[in-house]
């Protein structure tokens, strides 16, 4: 028999043919075996592996590489790394980004951060990096990007909790408009300015910022219309050429002071004020100033013109279109291009109410004669944004309450009749969810407004209906030239269409809605026939029928803020179209042009539009390319790859829904490789595809947009759901196709199916069961390693080879053998090559392989792995062969592991193990919920095998408020582990078994209430109407969701300086049908006292003088007059002010009277019902005493100066609006000021200066309303006494009381007024003696006693006898008693002591003394008394 001989030259496997067939060179099987490519000479021979060796480890454990890029120019790597598996895929563990520097052979953590949220399920294929810009996307978080030199230079500069506003490829972005801080006509130094630039301008202000990167933010909203007079007077022109026109109304603004808030740790570096004039799209930058740490910035912008303009793209670039996650991205021709991509929000259903104030509250303060337009419709809406800009449509309010008309008004241009303004309320309920949504940071307020264009008709009137049309007026009145009139009457009139408003007739304000045609034009004079009303002269003020548009669009106004901080407050909608001007004395008119003219600059609507729009939503756009309208140019340091300018137009291109999701891009030259799950397609840049006739696209030149048409690659081919596949080198692709069991190249010649090349049924039984398909290109070999993760490998006989008992294996293709060459026996997480340099990385650390110094196939140090190769000789193949002997040439000992033949075999062989399949079955329904996790698994008896089940809402209406509301019980053969949290709106249930013997089917039952709607259904609505001038109600709106008894609850908040007084509050109740104060009842107790005030005796009704008392319908209001100061002061009530004294009778009805005014237990009380008149309380004796009376519906409680009110409601079943209407003034607080005594030093009250005014208001708090004086001794030899000064004020009802210190050299008087009613000069008046000497009294130089039972000496008994000063009486002996007592005695001051003796038993006479010395410790100067004793 000849010698058969197997060279291995074919350096390819191939299992695809029959033992018979497979041709010479070809090997059914190898392990970790290299042929086509040598170590050393031997190209042909069978090589085992070089080893690889660590080169960075890490200290996260359990890490595992999620992703790795290269930067060939750079020669680095980066890569990231997590420790996250949670099955609920919340965010645990740990997180890095990772550069190695292949030159310097270092590795340096630039960022650590568990904010970054990787996860292992999420991994990274979408990286690019440009310059020192790394961008990645990973379909968990939004679109990052990092600056690598930063992150070198500042370690921990991007460990932060907030981490997305330092490296979102979308930026923060700006919500608030410029504040105005000042206007004027001077220059930082107050020196006059001299340039009119302004002069014919009407500007508005806006900015933006850059950022570290050199991005830039959109434009703010911008400032209202910076537009002012200044207090200059105006005149109507005289002049026939210009009649009509206002000649000095120009713009006398020279100099604006703005603020702009720079908020930090957002990486904002410079701000750059902004200004557009109107009637040009032009941005103009006026000054930029760089930002370190300050949390805003102020500008000083001087009328000039400014140095830079803007693209006008930065005016329609209201926000950036930056998808909120992205599968796939790329980096093509300095744009940014991310594919299958998340964008929009859901948006949910408000409420909020708009309404017409005319509060002086609601003006711009800096230009406060701006204005709403009266006789106009406004429609108000909110656009919300998240973090980064990215915004809503405009959305109206759900009840209807978005849209006011405000009619027009009269006075003069101050006054709150003139004025007017937007407001905007939220409800609570709107406010929480709004809150709620966890994507809304910020909201903007936006206005509609149909009629816009109109001019100011100024004119005479010269008789009644008659009126003239001189200078510009004949403009703004024209003859209608399209007119056909009878020959007999054109010499007369010419007609015209013109219809206006009267604004000014006859020196007053016409308030009218209702237009006026202008009936003709008196011919030749030129005069207009219109009515004039009762009118026959005087200067008339006409506004002609605005321009209505039909454009369905909003304008942006300078109201906006952050979500979090909305309350129920009204807000003041900073939107003005008109400028107010005292007309003549009484009136005013509202013009929007310069001069009046009309051929002048106009106020505009607003800069920016917005619209609503149908059905948006949050919207998957899988099969959908976007791109920046922005570039990066690294040579001019232009950063603009962040802005996604979709008004630009043409930033996405769409792809065949039918060819699934796209999952991974790649910029080939001049072109974009998109692979979706089931086509690959191309897509060229700045270029379009045209089709030959023959076939084929042919890109050719395009000026349209930067992506072309879309053309696919021939071949139903796709990379599924495995971008993790894709690797490249040179011309070539290479990828998987699970779905369909392929692994394919993609080069110049369109797309191959590799997986053929002797591979077929290992690869379609492989990937069928893989989790997870790693690919990457070992330039070294010139090798694509694929490594395929799955189950049970090694119970299928097609997949049953090398590693499958590990459930994986790792495979090479070499293009140089058109075939797979050999499994591997390293299961790598990623995989690059560096300068021909293979990497890979495992339990995320990084390994060089091919390295000579570890020993061969020893990967990841876990020990040497075996190589081998499975040859087949199948020479004359129908021949029966008898081999003598097998040997093998080469340098090291091999073992034959086993020979099989079609007739015997020996050795062991390898054999599959048994796999069973097992399926989670859920069974049931969960309410509103859509469970996903169903699957069959094929394992390996005795293996844990795990299911994840997600229940999501089926809807954004609906959401779990709790872990428990989704269950899963039922089957003791599985362990489910029941979710911990909500995460991004789902539960998650881990689900593990144990396979059996068999295959097997494990149900479990679904229960638990389910997802429940996020959003509540109002069944009542509120609205309070605010006409209250100089206060807030809030809220504004109140919503009730649950029906039944409720309370709605508002309170008048006053402003700075004002107060609340409820008597003075009307409240408006018509519109409430859900009233419900029949549980109203309980009693009031109410003080009453009577003080004599400057103008007489006064009821103070709680210390309050003539208070207004506000009765509740149900309550019992008990007078309590037992204070003294009511004797002979009787209340009473009547419907008449002053009562009887005013020609009334008294009332009775529900009033009873007890006991006698000043007298303990009198009081008088009355009931209140419905029925109950508004009522006066006068004293029945006595004139002008007492008040008026208010009576309300429901109650109300006062907290300092602002009041609220409760009201008590039933809500209904069905939803229903109600209104309640809230009007009256907030008083003004009253001046005080503590004027210095004229004796002693006066400390006012807390917080207060002597001499210096203050605000006060009755209800003030008690500290408010205390002082005290002080008066101190002037010398030791002086001393005060409690009764040196009396204490006279020119306030009524004071009281005071008096504290001596205890050296006497003090004396403190305390005051305590009364509350406070009117503004006032407190003035303290002392008088009496005041200090005096300190000095003893005027003792007896002698006193005798008898022997026994002596009669006390009384000192002090007499005036002259006591001291001011406290004393010491010293005996000389102890026979000598002080007050009963021996030994010295301290006295107090004028008091009074005795002496005393004891009866004498010595038989014969003895004497002694009584010494009188100063005791108090201050005084000095005073000499001591003796009284010399003598006792019988």
């Amino acid at each position: 028999m000849p010698e058969i001989k197997r060279l291995f030259n074919a350096s390819k496997m191939n299992r695809d043919l029959d033992d018979r067939l497979v041709p010479a060179g070809e090997y059914r099987e190898a392990l970790n075996i290299n042929v086509s490519k040598s170590e050393g000479s031997d190209m042909g021979a069978v090589e085992n592996l070089l080893g690889n060796k660590l080169i960075n480890t890490t200290l996260v454990n359990n890490a595992t590489v999620i992703g790795s890029y290269k930067d060939t120019g750079a020669e680095k790597i980066y890569y990231y790394i997590t420790s996250n598996n949670s099955f609920d895929e919340s965010n645990t563990g740990s997180h890095q980004i990772i550069e190695y520097d292949q030159k310097a052979e270092k590795s340096t953590i630039l960022v650590n951060c568990a904010a970054l949220n990787f996860h292992k399920n999420y991994p990274i294929t979408g990286i690019n990096i440009v310059d020192t810009l790394l961008f990645w996307t990973d379909d968990r978080n939004p679109p990052r990007k990092i600056n690598v030199q930063t992150a070198l230079n500042e370690p921990g500069y991007y460990n932060i909790t907030d981490v997305d506003d330092l490296i979102s490829v979308a930026k923060y972005n700006p919500f608030e408009a410029p504040e105005i801080l000042s206007v004027g006509a001077n220059d930082e130094a107050g020196n006059p300015i001299t340039s009119n630039f302004l002069e014919n301008k009407l500007v508005r202000f806006s900015y933006r910022w850059q950022y570290e990167d050199g991005e830039y933010s959109t434009l703010a909203p911008f400032t209202p219309i910076c537009f002012s007079r200044l207090g200059n007077i105006d005149t109507v022109s005289s002049s026939i050429s210009d009649f009509g026109e206002i000649e000095t109304f120009v713009n006398a603004i020279k100099s604006v002071q703005l603020s702009i808030p720079t908020p930090s740790g957002f990486g904002i570096v410079n701000a750059e004020l902004i200004y557009k004039e109107t009637g040009s799209s032009t941005l103009y930058v006026v000054e930029d100033k760089s930002i370190t740490t300050e949390t805003s910035v102020n500008f000083f912008y001087k009328s000039q013109d400014p140095f830079k303009t803007l693209p006008p793209d930065q005016l329609t670039r209201v926000y950036d279109a930056v998808p909120r996650i992205a599968k796939s991205q790329e980096l093509a021709g300095g744009r940014l291009i991310y594919g299958n991509f998340l964008q929009n929000y859901n948006i949910p259903d408000i409420d909020f109410t708009v309404t017409r104030t005319g509060e002086d509250s609601a003006r711009y303060t800096q230009i406060d004669s701006l204005s709403v337009k009266s006789r106009r419709t406004y429609q108000v809406g909110v656009v919300l944004a998240d973090k980064y800009g990215r915004q809503s449509p405009v959305i109206l309010s759900n009840s209807g309450g978005d849209t006011v008309f405000v009619d027009a008004g009269t006075g003069e241009s101050d006054s709150t009749t003139a004025f007017n303004a937007l407001r905007i309320a939220f409800s609570q309920v709107t406010i929480n969810t709004l809150q709620n949504l966890g994507w809304a940071y910020s909201y903007r307020i936006v206005v509609k407004q149909r009629e816009q264009e109109y001019y100011n008709w100024i004119s005479i009137v010269n008789s009644q209906d008659n009126v003239a049309r001189l200078g510009d007026s004949i403009n703004k009145i024209p003859r209608d030239q399209t007119a056909v009139i009878p020959p007999s009457t054109s010499s007369t009139i010419s007609p015209t269409n013109i219809s206006v408003f009267p604004k000014v007739l006859s020196g007053s304000n016409q308030t009218t809605s209702t237009l006026t045609k202008v009936r003709s034009i008196s011919n030749p004079t030129g005069d207009a026939t219109v009515s004039t009303g009762s009118a026959t002269s005087g200067l008339a003020v006409f506004e002609t029928k605005p321009v209505e548009s039909d454009l369905d669009i909003f304008f942006e106004t300078s109201t906006g803020g952050e979500i979090s901080q909305l309350t129920t407050t009204a807000i003041d909608i900073e939107f003005f179209n008109c400028y107010l001007l005292t007309f003549q004395s009484g009136t005013h008119i509202e013009t929007n042009r310069l001069r009046a003219g009309f051929n002048e600059t106009a106020f505009d609507v607003g800069v920016r539009a917005f619209v609503v729009q149908e059905n948006f939503a949050e919207e998957r756009r899988f099969n959908t390319l976007i791109h920046s309208s922005g570039l990066f140019n690294s040579r001019t340091n232009v950063n603009y790859i962040n802005q996604f300018n979709e008004s630009e137009g043409g930033l996405t291109i769409s792809l065949d829904p039918h060819d699934g999701s796209i999952q991974k891009l790649f910029a080939d030259d001049t072109q974009i490789v998109i692979c979706q799950e089931d086509k690959v397609s191309r897509s060229p840049i700045d270029k379009n595809f045209i089709y030959a006739a023959e076939g084929g696209a042919i890109p050719v030149t395009s000026n349209t947009q930067f992506l072309g048409t879309i053309a696919p690659y021939a071949g139903e081919f796709g990379i599924s759901s495995n971008p993790e596949s894709f690797a490249t080198f040179g011309f070539v692709k290479y990828f998987t196709d699970k779905n369909r069991g392929s692994v394919l190249r993609l080069a110049q010649n369109g797309i191959t199916e590799i997986s053929n090349f002797g591979m077929s049924d290992f690869f379609r039984d492989s990937l069928k069961s893989a989790t997870k398909i790693i690919g990457s290109y070992d330039e070294y070999h010139g090798l694509y390693n694929l490594t395929i993760t799955g189950e049970s490998y090694s119970s299928n006989i097609d997949t049953n080879v090398a590693t499958s008992n590990d459930n994986y294996f790792t495979i090479s293709f070499d293009e140089n053998a058109q075939g797979w060459t050999s499994f591997k026996s390293f299961q790598k997480e990623s995989g690059v090559s560096l300068n021909n340099t293979y990497y890979t990385f495992y339990e995320g650390k990084l390994w060089q392989h091919n390295s000579e110094d570890v020993n061969r196939n020893n990967f990841y140090n876990l020990g040497t792995q075996e190589s081998y190769i499975e040859t087949i000789f199948n020479d004359a193949p129908s021949l029966v062969k008898q081999f003598n002997t097998i040997g093998y040439e080469g340098t090291e000992g091999w073992n034959i592991s086993f020979i099989n033949t079609d007739i015997s075999s020996a050795g062991v062989l390898p054999t599959t193990t048994q796999a069973f399949n097992t399926i989670l079955r859920l069974q049931g329904v969960s309410n509103n919920s859509i469970l996903s996790g169903e699957r069959s698994i094929n394992a390996i008896t005795g293996s844990l095998i795990k299911w994840v089940v997600f229940v999501e809402p089926k809807s954004s209406d609906y959401k779990f408020n709790s872990v428990n509301d989704v269950t899963l019980t039922g089957n003791n053969n599985l362990t489910v582990t029941n979710p911990s949290a909500i995460v991004n709106n789902k539960l998650a249930f881990l689900v593990e078994h144990i396979v059996g013997t068999s295959d097997s089917i494990q149900n479990l039952n679904v229960g638990g209430a389910g997802a429940s709607l996020a959003f509540t259904v109002a069944l009542l609505t509120i609205n309070t109407g605010d006409s209250v001038s100089n206060a807030s109600v809030s809220p504004a709106v109140q919503t009730f969701t649950t029906a039944g008894l409720n309370t709605a609850s508002f309170t008048i908040d006053a402003e700075n300086n004002y107060y609340i007084e409820e008597g003075n509050i009307s409240i408006n109740t018509s519109g409430l049908s859900t009233l419900n104060n029949s549980s109203i009842s309980g009693s009031i107790n109410k003080t009453i006292k009577v003080v004599n005030y400057t103008e007489g005796n006064r009821y103070t009704v709680d210390d309050i003088k003539q208070n207004i008392i506000t009765f509740t319908v149900g309550k019992t209001y008990v007078f309590d007059q037992s204070d003294s100061s009511n004797s002979g002061h009787p209340i009473r009530f009547s419907t008449t002010d002053n009562g009887t004294h005013g020609g009334g009778s008294e009332y009775t009805t529900g009033v009873t009277h007890t006991g006698t005014p000043g007298q303990a237990g009198a009081n008088t009380s009355i009931v209140i019902t419905s029925t109950t008149p508004n009522l006066y309380y006068y004293c029945s004796n006595h004139s002008l005493m007492g008040g008026s009376t208010n009576i309300l519906l429901f109650e109300h409680s006062r907290a300092f100066d602002n009041v609220q009110f409760s009201i008590p409601i039933t809500v209904p079943s069905n939803p229903t609006n109600n209104t309640i209407g809230v009007s009256g003034p907030a008083k003004a607080k009253y001046d005080v000021t503590w004027v210095a005594p004229n004796v002693g030093t006066l400390t006012p009250p807390s917080g207060i200066t002597t001499g210096v005014v203050y605000k006060t208001f009755p209800y003030d708090s008690l500290a408010t309303r205390q002082a005290s004086i002080r008066i101190t001794a002037s010398a030791t030899t002086k001393v005060l006494l409690e009764d040196a000064y009396s204490l006279s004020m020119n306030a009524s009802g004071f009281t005071s009381s008096k504290t001596l210190s205890s050296l006497q050299d003090t004396l403190d008087i305390s005051i305590q007024i009364l509350p406070v009613y009117q503004s006032n000069l407190i003035q303290s008046t002392l008088a009496g003696n005041g200090e005096v000497d300190a000095a003893l009294g005027v003792y007896p130089s002698a006193h005798t006693f008898t022997t026994t039972s002596a009669v006390n000496l009384i000192i002090g008994d007499v005036i002259t006898e006591q001291a001011n000063i406290d004393i010491l009486v010293t005996p000389s002996d102890s026979w000598i008693l002080i007050n009963g007592s021996t030994g010295a005695q301290p006295i107090n001051k004028l008091g009074q002591f005795t002496i005393g003796a004891s009866d004498n038993g010595t038989g014969s006479q003895r004497t002694g003394t009584v010494v009188i010395s100063n005791n108090n410790g201050r005084v000095t100067g005073v000499s001591n008394s003796t009284i010399n004793i003598t006792q019988s």
